[in-house]
């Protein structure tokens, strides 16, 4: 468009004019400007927190966002300090670049469960893709410590996997320390141990 046009056409202040259409002002005043938003950065994390929200009894599953770090942060030091982990993470700052730098993986994906505003599960992973097709694998998987075995922790996996059958994933992956709750955990939930690999680790 000519720069003449473009002139013309904002001193006529067309927004003015479309104002005055009462559809309009509806459409507007309805808060659909987050649905335009999300639209046209589709990509931005912070929008993935918005697109799907769903409720279960008191429970809010939706995608992970930025705001949610704080709080993740806290709840998976307190999740892992305890039994059966034991893990000694130093501080709070130390567990923060730990999630900070999954999150900023260019194929993270996550998801938060809330209950009453507060963080009670979070899936932090990332995607993959194989011969077997799109595949989710979990970096981290917590729940809450005095929550744990009410279920929160199988209806979150539940709307995960809702999540990346409806995106056209075919598997979900993960590893976890033998002999422990958690490995009971994912059996149940339908995992099941891959008899044909092993982890291999070398320590310095």
């Amino acid at each position: 468009m000519p720069i003449k046009a473009i002139k013309d056409h904002l001193s006529n202040n067309p927004l003015k004019n479309h104002f005055e259409n009462n559809f309009l002002k509806e459409h507007f005043n309805d808060n659909s400007l987050k649905n335009h938003w999300t639209y046209f950065f589709p990509e931005n994390i912070e929008n993935k927190g918005l697109k799907q929200v769903y409720g279960d009894g008191g429970l809010e599953f939706r995608r992970f966002s930025w705001k949610d770090l704080d709080e993740c942060v806290q709840l998976f030091r307190s999740v892992f300090s305890a039994d059966p982990w034991y893990d000694e993470w130093i501080s709070l700052d130390q567990v923060r670049n730990y999630l900070k730098e999954l999150t900023e993986n260019p194929v993270f994906e996550g998801f938060v469960t809330y209950e009453d505003s507060n963080v009670v599960a979070v899936c932090l992973g990332h995607r993959r893709s194989g011969w077997m097709g799109k595949e989710f694998f979990v970096d981290e998987f917590f729940v809450e410590n005095n929550r744990q075995g009410e279920g929160i922790g199988t209806r979150t996996l539940d709307f995960v996997g809702k999540i990346l059958f409806d995106e056209g994933y075919t598997r979900l992956t993960l590893i976890t320390n033998k002999g422990i709750p958690a490995e009971s955990f994912y059996l149940k939930n339908g995992f099941y141990s891959n008899e044909k690999r092993t982890i291999m680790i070398k320590e310095f």
